[in-house]
């Protein structure tokens, strides 16, 4: 393979475009796909509570094993890890765009997920390696959140574009020419953070993904599996207190904000993903929207929460990132209900609810990261992000499955009861960041007084 011989800011300028390439398409992937979910239901004749495992099997392997593959990444080296998770992830695309069968698609979906969890934890360990320096990390993030709200925001609008004139199997299709040009400029790809010398603990990892496999489906799907679920979990806490090189260091938890906001993480994914699910639905088979008008007013949404992402930093720096999470909540909610009232008319403005649940989301994932971020140390941000991406992929998962349970036994009125439900998800994932702000604030009082 050919090295790349140019100057140290035109190989990290080569490095940045190959990894925000690969983080458009994994967006990409995931909005692109629900605008073509009601067009997919028809063509593949999926039953109606069956249709969220096209969302519910990405999200389950890929919540499943993020930690775990960011412990992979460490291990075998970032660089491969990407190489391998994106070739995983193109290969799987290309399988979803073949498929014939409800149960076909969803096998794929699922091993898609597989890839998008060795590439996302990969991706960002080489992010922190091109930008080393402060000046250049600001922009590389800067760049890197860019492509993610591009990949959000151009993922509804094509998707709608590509599913009505071209079929459904293009939104799958797509993902194939620009992860192939991904994996082409990864020859530039010069930056190779150094594996850690010690090896992973297998048997740890192998419990947390029966874990959360087991959690997904039973709170999702089968409810007799929560039982091995806390068995699991149990059993992978017990090892990963003890062990000498654990696959996911718990330590991370003694950092309050950083547990305040994994415990609002799954409410946060509850809102976020159940959303993204009905919405959709709601606008193609209430209003009639065609799936490119439907895809244009859900831009609307990507557009605003993009916007506010990319200007995290400002933000962060003139607002509390706890009043960015209150001002958050307070917006997605107005729009569950007015998103509501809709789906019980069923006529209204959609515009509007879409600018309001994407500048709520934005602000909510802005603060979040603010919060539980702030002061921890290098060393412990890689593991302290993804459990929060983890915890929130659980509470999607569990959030789509439940809204899909919901319209297949209660149709129209499942949809209304839904959308108010999320509307109180987003106030009820302060609660705990209140908690932990507290507690943190008592801790500190203490300090005080004993010093």
């Amino acid at each position: 393979m050919t090295a790349y011989t140019g100057n140290t800011t035109d190989r990290s300028r080569a490095s940045l475009a190959v990894i925000c390439v690969a983080q458009f398409v994994v967006v990409l992937d995931v909005t692109i796909v629900t605008t073509a979910l009601p067009v997919v239901r028809s063509a593949l004749g999926f039953a109606e509570a069956d249709l969220s495992w096209v969302i519910t099997a990405y999200t389950l392997t890929f919540g499943g094993l993020l930690v775990v593959g960011g412990r992979i990444a460490d291990v075998m080296g970032a660089r491969r890890a990407f190489g391998a998770g994106l070739s995983v992830f193109v290969t799987a695309s290309a399988g979803c765009a073949l498929s014939w069968s409800p149960g076909v698609l969803i096998g794929i979906r699922a091993l898609q997920g597989v890839g998008a969890a060795l590439l996302s934890p990969a991706a960002l360990a080489l992010l922190m390696t091109v930008s080393a320096d402060g000046p250049m990390r600001h922009r590389a993030v800067g760049w890197w959140t860019a492509a993610a709200a591009g990949g959000g925001a151009s993922g509804w609008v094509l998707g709608g574009l590509l599913t009505e004139y071209l079929g459904w199997r293009t939104v799958f299709w797509v993902n194939v020419p620009l992860g192939l040009a991904s994996l082409f400029l990864l020859r530039n790809l010069h930056v190779q953070p150094p594996p850690r010398p010690e090896g992973m603990d297998l048997r740890g990892a192998g419990l947390l993904a029966a874990a959360l496999v087991s959690l997904q489906l039973g709170v999702a799907h089968h409810a007799w599996l929560l039982a091995p679920a806390l068995l699991f979990g149990w059993l992978f806490v017990r090892r990963e207190r003890t062990v000498r090189s654990p696959a996911v260091d718990l330590s991370v938890l003694r950092y309050r904000p950083l547990a305040g906001t994994l415990g609002a993480a799954p409410l946060y994914g509850i809102g976020l993903y159940a959303s993204i699910f009905l919405i959709p639905l709601l606008f193609e088979r209430q209003l009639s929207m065609s799936a490119t008008d439907t895809g244009i007013a859900l831009a609307v949404g990507a557009v605003t929460s993009g916007v506010l992402i990319v200007c995290a930093q400002p933000l962060l720096t003139r607002f509390r990132a706890r009043s960015l999470c209150a001002v958050g909540a307070v917006l997605f909610a107005v729009a569950m209900l007015l998103l509501a009232r809709i789906a019980r008319s069923s006529s209204g403005d959609v515009y509007l609810p879409q600018a309001l649940r994407g500048a709520g989301t934005g602000l909510l994932y802005i603060g979040m990261n603010g919060f539980a971020f702030e002061g921890i140390d290098g060393h412990d941000l890689s593991t302290s992000a993804s459990l929060f991406y983890l915890l929130r992929q659980l509470g999607g998962t569990a959030g789509v499955a439940l809204a899909a349970v919901a319209l297949d036994g209660f149709g129209q009125t499942g949809m209304v009861v839904a959308l108010l439900l999320l509307a109180a998800a987003a106030p009820l994932s302060l609660v705990p960041m209140a908690a932990a702000s507290r507690r943190a604030a008592r801790a500190a009082e203490q300090a005080g007084v004993s010093a």
